[in-house]
């Protein structure tokens, strides 16, 4: 293994999570950092030896260690995943038993860091590599992860995939060409329901109620409904968490704050002019009230209280735990308040009555989603193989996205339907809580995300007129594919964007803030230079034309 390289890359990470916020962050509760072992496992000194021959089960008496952030949903109700119904049948199903680790909760990034800088690993590890410093070819090249190269051939569900989708094999190789993971896959042709998972919320009847006949599509219009709405006595007009307010209104000015690509020319919207007039619409905002003044410690539990609470009109949040919860949490408050009160809007446009260029979507393979590696230090890497690929078969695809039959769904006309323990959960869990308990597809991990499962989740009209208003949008065709940078060009482009992230966050906070006039604007923009994004843009340009011609 490359300690050195793994320990730099490792303080980098862990530098970068204390400046920025912990990027990786779950969503609520808290967990062990240490692994809590699932009720029902086997003892974990079991060797690959002791191991059974079924056929249907090969590597039954098998323990792996699986390594993952405990998404918020799990964790309001289970310690460990392991404890979940979803794993104690994969269990059941594999023969092997699983001993999940879990970092804390708030601290994910900096655990993360830890852990490499440590040079002990467990079998699996499950991340979103995308994101690891230099690429997941560096991944490799650190000795954290395996490449799969040798192994994919034994991965014959996975492979099947691959072969009847070739795009998803160009997907999940490193920048050297190597196979590194077990992907999340929202869907498999783009574009897909599954793609999109959240958008702008608004309350429809105090729209109307302040005079406004129509739903907004441009930010000057949007901003008449804020300044009405501010007018009539609501604090925060528009909210969000502090990681989206940027990218959700930036398309406003067919800007991006990051790579993209235009015609074949990958840019980054950071350095292209309309970054300019953008940011200095948000300071504007800040300046007038219509941005929520406590942006920069907005999060899922100040924007869910802020809408419900009636202090904004407008956000922006997820339609399963944002439009689902708020709509539900209003109508059990008031008895009068009425589903079609909270309404989505499309993503804004530059152009009335055209699609967003830009908008929050999510690519099949990308960055909003972990998957599942295989550690160097991995005691048996055919098991973990096998395991991983169980769940591209059609039995691990079903689990993944409906759970068990018979308690979480139920076949009907040839299609698995959810039952009342997921819809209506008898022990009042959320719909969120309860998938999260039954599945994976709703929160992360190796898997194919189905729009079966995307269009019984989005149960409410709202919802799913809210998710076919998202695809609004024409960002599919500008994202950068899921690939990296050259291996040779790794390091270097690390360390740019470390500090162009950190300069851009910082500094863009403080223009939108007012503690830095936008005077100052070229000034940052020549920093960010000096910094080599434009160096950034010219590797990524490379490793786009590289991914395009294989």
């Amino acid at each position: 293994m490359k300690k050195q390289s793994t320990l730099k890359r490792a303080l980098a990470l862990g530098m970068s999570a204390t400046m920025v916020g912990a990027t990786l962050a779950g969503c609520g509760g808290s967990a062990s950092s240490t692994a809590a072992t699932s009720t029902e496992t086997a003892s974990s000194a079991t060797t690959e030896a002791e191991a059974t021959t079924d056929s249907d089960k090969p590597f039954a008496g098998t323990t792996l260690t699986w390594y993952t952030t405990l998404n918020g949903n799990v964790s309001d109700n289970f310690a460990n995943l392991g404890d979940t119904p979803w794993a104690k049948y994969v269990e059941e199903q594999t023969g092997i038993t699983i001993e999940f680790q879990h970092p804390t909760q708030g601290s994910e990034a900096e655990e993360f860091a830890v852990m490499l800088a440590s040079g002990e690993y467990p079998d699996i590890i499950e991340y979103t590599w995308t994101t690891y410093s230099g690429g997941a070819g560096a991944a490799i090249n650190d000795g954290v992860i395996i490449s799969l190269d040798d192994y994919i051939a034994d991965a014959t569900n996975l492979s099947k995939v691959m072969q009847e989708h070739p795009e998803i094999g160009k997907m999940i190789k490193s920048s050297g060409g190597n196979y590194y993971c077990f992907p999340c896959l929202r869907g498999l042709e783009s574009p897909n329901k599954t793609e999109f998972s959240s958008g702008f919320l608004y309350r429809a009847d105090a729209l109307k109620e302040l005079g406004f006949d129509q739903v907004p599509e441009t930010i000057d219009e949007w901003e008449e409904v804020l300044r009405a709405a501010k007018a009539a006595g609501y604090s925060k007009p528009f909210t969000t968490r502090k990681e989206w307010v940027k990218d959700v209104w930036s398309a406003a000015y067919d800007n991006w704050g990051s790579f993209y690509v235009d015609d074949g020319v990958v840019k980054n919207g950071l350095i292209e002019d309309s970054r300019k007039d953008f940011i200095q619409k948000m300071a504007d905002w800040y300046a007038e009230g219509l941005l929520d003044n406590d942006w920069m410690q907005a999060d899922k539990k100040s924007t869910q209280t802020d809408f419900v609470s009636g202090n904004c009109i407008l956000g922006y949040a997820p339609f399963g735990q944002g439009l689902g919860n708020y709509t539900k949490a209003m109508m059990e408050a008031d008895p009068n308040f009425k589903e079609d009160y909270i309404q989505a809007a499309a993503p804004v446009t530059s152009t009335k009555g055209k699609n967003a260029k830009f908008s929050k979507m999510n690519n099949i393979y990308d960055q909003s989603g972990a998957s599942a590696a295989i550690s160097s230090q991995c005691k048996n890497v055919k098991a973990a193989v096998w395991l991983l690929d169980w769940l591209y078969s059609e039995e691990g695809q079903i689990c993944y996205n409906f759970g068990i039959e018979g308690e979480s769904y139920e076949m009907k006309d040839g299609k698995p339907v959810y039952t009342d323990l997921i819809m209506n959960n008898p022990d009042g869990m959320s719909v969120a809580q309860a998938l999260a308990a039954y599945t994976r597809a709703s929160t992360s991990g190796a898997g194919i995300q189905s729009e079966d499962y995307i269009d019984q989740y989005y149960a409410q009209d709202n919802q799913k007129k809210a998710l076919e208003l998202s695809m609004k949008t024409d960002m599919g065709e500008h994202m950068f594919p899921p690939t990296s940078v050259s291996e040779e060009n790794q390091d270097r482009y690390s360390e740019i964007m470390s500090q162009v992230k950190t300069l851009a966050d910082e500094m863009e906070a403080s223009f939108i803030c007012g503690t830095t006039p936008m005077s100052e604007w070229d000034s940052y923009q020549q920093k960010l230079k000096d910094a080599g994004i434009e160096e950034a843009v010219q590797m990524m340009q490379e490793a786009y034309d590289t991914y395009m011609a294989n």
